[in-house]
This record gives structure tokens, sequence and C-alpha cells, in this order.
């Protein structure tokens, strides 16, 4: 089982069903103006689950597994809304721009420093085990 969750957003489930079609999960579709709205949902092992979000929250967003063996293998990722709203609107502290120039880390561009779709010099992803993005249970 996977407890999804959102941040940032309370979501209307309008559908969930199985990932393929060999499984004995069945499709549910949501029906009506106003499904109910939530931030988890539980789904099982090969569940997918279809959303409706309000986008009227600028920001970075994370979503993840709670099960944190699952968050920390990858089961999670962040959405950005509205960047150019950010931009104009959302201003860092300067006491954690003074904090990032201490530990060395970039305080504009992407999340290498750079600008555009260029990554060159971002950190490796995380090891455990030795397997960048895996977990296991030994």
């Amino acid at each position: 089982m996977h407890t999804y969750h959102s941040h940032g957003h309370a979501f209307q489930v309008v559908e969930t069903g199985p990932v393929n079609s060999n499984s004995s999960i069945p499709v549910k579709r949501f029906k009506g103006r106003q499904p109910m709205r939530r931030d988890t949902i539980t789904l099982a092992a090969g569940q997918y689950v279809r959303v409706r979000i309000k986008a009227d929250n600028p920001g970075v967003w994370y979503q993840h597994c709670h099960q944190e063996q699952h968050n920390l293998s990858g089961m999670a990722f962040t959405f950005i809304e509205a960047p150019d709203v950010m931009q104009q609107t959302l201003r860092v502290p300067q006491e954690m721009l003074e904090f990032c120039r201490i530990l060395g880390h970039p305080t504009q561009g992407n999340s290498a420093g750079r600008f555009g779709s260029d990554m060159a010099g971002i950190d490796p992803p995380l090891a455990i085990n030795g397997t960048a993005n895996s977990i296991t249970g030994t």
C-alpha cells in the first residue's frame, strides 16, 4: 500500500484504476461536480490515481509516498506552479541567502546554479547501499 500525500493543495480524486490491464483492481470513476477534496489517498501497489487540483497556489510543491523507504527510493516529486508569479511575488529572506552563501550553494538559476537546462555540476543522486536511487531491506 502507498499513502500518497500532496503538499500545497487539496485535490479531488476523479479516477483510480490498475496500472496494467492484467490486474484485478477495478477502474473507478468518481462522477459528480464536486468529488471529495483531500490531501492524502491510499493506493494499492499497481494502482494509479487521477486527481484534479485548482492551480491557485504558486510555489514548489512536494508530492510523496508516506512510507519513508518508498519516499527515499524515488516515489516523490515536486511540481512548480506559476514560476513567473513566484519570481514576482515571493522573496527569499536575506538570512536564507546568507546561509546558502556560507554553505556554498547557488542562489540563482536552477538546482545546479546554472540557467536553462544546463545541469552540469549538480550533485549525483543519493546512493543508499551503494546503488543510486535504490534501497534494499538488508
